[in-house]
């Protein structure tokens, strides 16, 4: 494989790898604060 393919794959599961985290790390802010806002409320 070609070291542009190889580039261009590591790309692409970067750009994966990196979304999901960053969707996950979206939700659990989310959970926290809904669960600080319960406990307060």
């Amino acid at each position: 494989m070609s070291q542009g393919a190889l580039f261009g794959f590591g790309c692409v599961i970067f750009f994966i790898v990196g979304t999901g985290a960053f969707l996950y790390a979206m939700m659990s802010v989310r959970e926290a604060a809904d669960r600080e806002r319960g406990v307060s409320g």
